[in-house]
């Protein structure tokens, strides 16, 4: 038990937060965010972290940002600025077709599934 606990106090904050949404992932039975294929449908599952409106092409677009704990993928819904009971700390379920930008994941106009 104590080796435990200097394992914890000697991890950083950012460790620590990468195992805890690990842990909260887990039991969705999804592809981890890190493994997640490109140009392919996939469902990915994790804790918002952000929300943004951007404007795209002349019409708002939200960017939700979700992480696993494996690594972050933003989901676009165009022409919305909010999407109801979609908050930060609130898990989600995103299905779509993925591409890479920027280093992360992004899934356009997904279908989403809020799982708590």
């Amino acid at each position: 038990m104590l080796k435990n606990l200097r394992k914890k106090l000697s991890q950083s904050i950012d460790d620590i937060e990468e195992e805890r949404l690990q842990g909260r992932s887990a039991d969705l039975g999804v592809t981890r965010i890190a493994d997640a294929p490109t140009r392919t449908s996939i469902i990915i599952g994790g804790e918002v972290q952000g929300l943004q409106v951007v404007p795209r092409a002349g019409s708002p677009s939200l960017e939700v940002t979700i992480g696993d704990g494996s690594g972050r993928a933003v989901a676009v819904f165009t022409g919305r600025r909010r999407l109801a009971g979609v908050d930060c700390g609130r898990r989600v379920l995103i299905e779509g077709v993925g591409r890479e930008e920027r280093g992360r994941i992004l899934v356009v106009n997904p279908s989403y599934t809020i799982v708590e």
